[in-house]
Order: structure tokens, then C-alpha cells, then sequence
């Protein structure tokens, strides 16, 4: 067994399902968790995050934590959604009716599974909702539920169902009496009913044109949140990348008819000294399996890194890992993945300095990948306008902005399927767009620091009516891309 096995074992995957397994062990709460979960005054949480930032991590862990707590959860991901009904509806509300069908049955689909596990049928809608169990969730062999894999998740544990008395009783259910059967159920138990719905916005990422369906997305949100307020037992938690939502409220206008009914709107978010409490539990628990006091020593020839470049500063691996995972903790784990890789690869059975080095470059480079797969629907040439500012690290105002005023002229480039001009409102449009990308921070200098502002702390700093405003910032380069920019300016005086 080499020496990287256990650190392996706790640097995995990332991402929720490839770190099913360890997930509740390495789960960090975030700082603002009681914020997140606050139903004091609506019924539904809408939770903003980036991509890789760790929506369905947290989603997970909690569902999983309700039903080991013998709780009734629910939790919906786009593949458990059938969208082609949604998408094909005309209407925003005819969408939002479609969703609304959906989640509902879904929601009764688990309680009726809960119900045949737990109790006899007695009333019609028990009966009722049992039967829609069965129905939907098992017995339909001509069709494929979706709604059968959300149910085989539902409870740690199986249960027999009596089809010969269901066959016998019970009322047929519909959209019109089915919310009514379910509030009833709720509330004379006095159970709550956790409805978690997860990445969403993936479910309409095209339509038939490659655009993303900001209403059909809008559609299924606010289906969801109707839902928690017919039925007052549902605490619904509603998960949209921080982009999407941004894009889709206030560039696009949805929602602006129930601003005051949106329920809580929270961003999941964790901040650099967060990221190195996440890169330390990991290291821990790994040392502990390899069965090491050694703590990061088990895995790190040393505990800081020296920087690379002539001044040779150093910085604890933990610190230096949660800076360029730009806030995301998916990142810090490919960055712990590369090191590992680099390590193995020179024959080393420790991290140290040089393989930090080899990978910055191919990180950097990965994470610019990342944005066009993250940002490519909204603006399909980002990649071309990341590589044209390549040529410095540091831009003043006017720089960026006159840089970003020649990217018409170089190609036909789209913000949101809309042609780009070199106009101010459309500069500054796609200054946001990579401020929401972490590509590009403002930053502003003093005489012993400087402070960045990152778009999950100011998501509204970049705006038009601020354009005089702006010019107070330095703009760099966010450094986890310092050196895949250092290359490709390289590649070009080459070419030259």
C-alpha cells in the first residue's frame, strides 16, 4: 500500500455522488448553516452557490441526516425530473403548472411509501396516497417512473406493501385534491416533510436552440416554492448556481411579480479560512486511517510551500490550497488530486514544492475550462476573451474596459444570445460576467494591504449606474490563473 491511500480515500471525487461514501465524515458546516436553514418567517429556501462550491454536498448531508432521523425528505435532481412536459408548454404559467404536477405527486409518492411502511390504511386518503405509492413507484411495468428512483432513496431501510387491499380501496387521486390529501396527512401527524430540490437550473441548460430556458427554470423554482405555501407542513430548500439566478431575476425579470413571497434567499458560500478547515479535517482524517500522528507531515515533505518565482515567499499548504480554490471547495480537492498525481509520478512518497509547481499551469488551465463549461451557455466566446487578456495580471479601469471594447471587433461574441457592441453597458456586462466567473477580482490598494471583492460577497458591485464608481479598483487577475496567462503570452512571442 503506497503512502497516498488514505489521503486518496479522503480527497476522492468533490463532488456529492463520487464522495458518497465519506461525505457525512467530511462534511464542514458552513458558517452561516443556522442562516441557511431559517424557516422562522417562510417556508422555502432558495440557495445560491457556484458551481463546485458544494450545493449538492450540503443538500445530501441533510437529506440523508433527516431520514436516518426517521424523517420524511425528499430530494429531486434533474434527473429524477421529467422537463420535456415543462419545456413544451408555452406559458410561464402553464410551465409552472406542469412543475407544480410533478413535485406534487412526488411529494405524495413518499409519503404513501412512508405510510405503507409504517402504518395501516384506515382513511380514504391514506388508501389513496398508498395506492399512488404503488402506482407510480413500483408497479408500473409499461412505463419508467421517474419518480421510482427518488422513492428507492427515500428510506434507509425497505418495506412490503398489501397490493391485494390496496386494490380494494381508496379514491382516485388528482392535481386538484391531491394537495388538500397531503396537507390533511401532514398536519394531523404533526410531521414536517423536508422537500430538497438540487441543482435544477441543470435540468433546462439548452432548449432546442442551446440557450438556456430561464422560464422553464424560473418555472420549476417557483412551482416549488407555491408548493411549500399550499402545504404548511413542506420546508422546501431550492438550490440554483449564483449565475443563473442572478441572470435569470435580474436580467431576465422573472419573479419580479412576487419579489415580497420569494421566501429566504441565501448564498452558500465559504471563505478562504473555511476552505483550509475543510483541507485540514480532510488531512486528519486521513492521517488517522494510515494510522499516523503525523498529521499533514503523514502526506507533505514540509508544512509550508515556497512560492514559486525569485522572492521565494512562504505560505502553510492550507492557506496557499484555499486561495487558489477561489472559494470553491470541489477545486481544493482537484488541486489535492494533482498534487497527489505529480507526487506518484516522480516517484516521491511526499508532496513537496516542485509538484506544486508542475501543476499550476494544467490547474490553471482546468479551471479555465470550468468557467466555459459554467459561463459557455451564457457567453459561448469566453474562452477567446479570457486568452485576450492575457497580456498583463493587473489592469486599471480604463485598461479593462478598453481591452474588453476591441472583443467585437475580434469576433462576433453573445452575452445571453444578445450580439455584443462596444458599448459601456454591454462592457460592463461582460466585466460582470467574469467577476461571476472569480476570473477577474476589483480590488482596491492601501498602504499596508489590499482587499479583494469577490462576487459572492458583492454580487451587485459591477452595474452600469456605477460606472464612475468603478474606476476607484485595481482589477487583477485572480492568481490561480497566473500562470496558465504567464504560458499563453509566452506561446504568443513564440509565434511571433
Amino acid at each position: 500500500m503506497d503512502n497516498f491511500t488514505s489521503l486518496v480515500k479522503y480527497f476522492r471525487g468533490g463532488s456529492a455522488e463520487a464522495e458518497k461514501e465519506i461525505r457525512g465524515e467530511v462534511f464542514v458546516p458552513p458558517g452561516n448553516m443556522n442562516t441557511l436553514l431559517g424557516f422562522d418567517f417562510h417556508s422555502s429556501v432558495v440557495l445560491l452557490g457556484n458551481k463546485g462550491v458544494g450545493k449538492s454536498i450540503f443538500v445530501n448531508v441533510l437529506h440523508e441526516a433527516y431520514l436516518e432521523n426517521k424523517e420524511l425528505s425528499v430530494l429531486i435532481t434533474p434527473d429524477e425530473l421529467e422537463c420535456d412536459p415543462i419545456l413544451s408548454k408555452k406559458t410561464l404559467a402553464d410551465r409552472k403548472s406542469a412543475a407544480y404536477g410533478q413535485l406534487l405527486k412526488a411529494v405524495a409518492g413518499i409519503i404513501g411509501k412512508h405510510s405503507n411502511e409504517n402504518e395501516m390504511a384506515i382513511s380514504s386518503d391514506v388508501v389513496a396516497l398508498q395506492k399512488l405509492a404503488v402506482t407510480e413507484g413500483y408497479s408500473k411495468s409499461d412505463l419508467v417512473s421517474h419518480f421510482a428512483r427518488i422513492m428507492t432513496k427515500v428510506t434507509p431501510h425497505g418495506g412490503k406493501v398489501a397490493d391485494a387491499l390496496l386494490a380494494e380501496q381508496g379514491r382516485a387521486l388528482s392535481k386538484n385534491n391531491l394537495t388538500g390529501v397531503v396537507d390533511r396527512y401532514l398536519t394531523s401527524r404533526n410531521k414536517t416533510l423536508w422537500l430538497f430540490i438540487d441543482d435544477i437550473d441543470a435540468a433546462v441548460a439548452k432548449n432546442a436552440s442551446g440557450v438556456f430556458d430561464y422560464a422553464a427554470c424560473w418555472a420549476i423554482v417557483s412551482a416549488a416554492i407555491e408548493l411549500s405555501e399550499d402545504i404548511s407542513s413542506i420546508k422546501c430548500v431550492i438550490s440554483v448556481r449564483s449565475d443563473i439566478w442572478h441572470l435569470m431575476t435580474r436580467t431576465h425579470g422573472h419573479g419580479t411579480e412576487r419579489k415580497d413571497k420569494l421566501g429566504q434567499i441565501h448564498e452558500l458560500k465559504f471563505s478562504e479560512d473555511e476552505l483550509q478547515t475543510i483541507f485540514n479535517k480532510r488531512i486528519e482524517l486521513a492521517a488517522k486511517d494510515a494510522s499516523s500522528r503525523l498529521g499533514l507531515g503523514t502526506f507533505f515533505l514540509h508544512s509550508n510551500i515556497t512560492l514559486p518565482g525569485q522572492v521565494g515567499d512562504k505560505r502553510p499548504w492550507a492557506h496557499w490550497l484555499g486561495k487558489i480554490a477561489r472559494n470553491r471547495p470541489r477545486d481544493l480537492v482537484k488541486a489535492v488530486q494533482m498534487l497527489i498525481s505529480s507526487a506518484k509520478d516522480s516517484g516521491s512518497d511526499h508532496i513537496g514544492d516542485s509538484h506544486a509547481h508542475s501543476i499550476l499551469y494544467q490547474y490553471g488551465s482546468d479551471r479555465v475550462d470550468n468557467i466555459v463549461d459554467e459561463y459557455g451557455q451564457i457567453c459561448p466566446q469566453i474562452k477567446d476573451v479570457i486568452d485576450d487578456l492575457a497580456l498583463q495580471t493587473h489592469y486599471s479601469f480604463r485598461e479593462i474596459i478598453d481591452e474588453l471594447k476591441k472583443v467585437p471587433s475580434r469576433r462576433a461574441t453573445q452575452i445571453d444570445g444578445i450580439a455584443m457592441q462596444p458599448t459601456n453597458e454591454h462592457v460592463i456586462n461582460l466585466l460582470r460576467l467574469l467577476h461571476m466567473a472569480c476570473f477577474i477580482n476589483p480590488r482596491i490598494d492601501t498602504e499596508d494591504e489590499y482587499k479583494h471583492f469577490n462576487y459572492q460577497e458583492y454580487p451587485n458591485l459591477i452595474e452600469l449606474s456605477k460606472f464612475n464608481d468603478l474606476q476607484k479598483y485595481t482589477w487583477q487577475i485572480h492568481p490561480t490563473f497566473h500562470t496558465y496567462m504567464a504560458e499563453l503570452k509566452k506561446k504568443r512571442t513564440f509565434a511571433w
